[in-house]
């Protein structure tokens, strides 16, 4: 009789893992059980996600995870609710999701098609574009072909190096890479040593006044962005409850007060974007 039986459920096993694979856990259900909330943030991406003078991590995301962690607890109706915060890069910030390391990951995140197995977005939070920082009095024109005497700045293995190398193949390009890109891209035009530093609008003007740079003195052009980049929050796919939690948030009101407050006086140079790229 005992070897009858596991015969059975041997059998019966086998043939359920082929009928029925295993679902992942919703993120919501993992969040009750475990009582613990994993997101991941960037350091090099003011005003989204940064390291102030003394090292201590700054930005919009870490705030708007603290009203995440608010509506968590009102909506799992829990007393308490721990949060672990990852370092997330430009080259781990799918990898952290699609390897469930983390429930969400906030920063400059461009909506696309093109991404890795197990990853979505979340609705879009802010919406910018390409553009150059460069020192006054400076007569680049993005709207002509720009031959090899122009140095351009970009960071490399981004969708903006792509472009700027297709839109301008003449042009010389310098590529910086690792968490201080931006930010010595921007320092070599400060410096003279290139004409300008190419990327999103808001990150360039976001580091710039983290350096003093005023924006009297090192401009953004053109006026109208050359892309439309819409940025969303990355989450696994396949698990709606959790989008539509995390979009609802993104859709409150506090979180629309959030953004006033640390895009105030960024608005200008983002209203333009805002206005020109179409919803989607």
């Amino acid at each position: 009789m005992k070897h009858q039986l596991a015969s059975f459920l041997t059998g019966g096993l086998f043939l359920l893992s082929l009928t029925f694979p295993v679902k992942a856990e919703d993120t919501l259900d993992k969040i009750q059980r475990t009582g613990v909330l994993n997101i991941a943030i960037r350091e090099d991406a003011p005003p989204f996600g940064y390291l102030d003078n003394s090292e201590n991590l700054q930005g919009y995301c870490l705030d708007f995870f603290a009203l995440l962690r608010q509506r968590l607890v009102k909506e799992l109706e829990r007393n308490t609710l721990s949060v672990k915060l990852f370092k997330s890069t430009t080259g781990n910030r799918f990898d952290l999701i699609a390897r469930n390391i983390v429930d969400l990951e906030c920063g400059p995140n461009t909506i696309r098609a093109d991404i890795p197995e197990n990853t979505d977005f979340s609705t879009s939070f802010w919406v910018t574009g390409t553009q150059f920082l460069v020192r006054q009095n400076n007569f680049l024109d993005p709207e002509q072909d720009l031959g090899d005497e122009i140095e351009l700045g970009v960071i490399s293995n981004t969708t903006t190096e792509e472009f700027i190398a297709q839109r301008y193949p003449s042009a010389t390009l310098l590529r910086y890479s690792g968490v201080t890109a931006r930010i010595r891209g921007i320092q070599a035009v400060e410096q003279g040593r290139i004409d300008a530093m190419i990327s999103d609008g808001i990150l360039l003007r976001g580091e710039a006044q983290q350096l003093g740079l005023s924006s009297v003195e090192y401009s953004l052009i053109p006026d109208v962005p050359l892309t439309c980049d819409r940025y969303g929050m990355i989450i696994r796919n396949n698990d709606p409850g959790w989008q539509d939690f995390i979009n609802s948030v993104i859709n409150s009101p506090e979180v629309a007060a959030l953004s006033n407050a640390w895009f105030g006086q960024l608005l200008n140079y983002t209203q333009t974007a805002q206005n020109f790229c179409p919803e989607k």
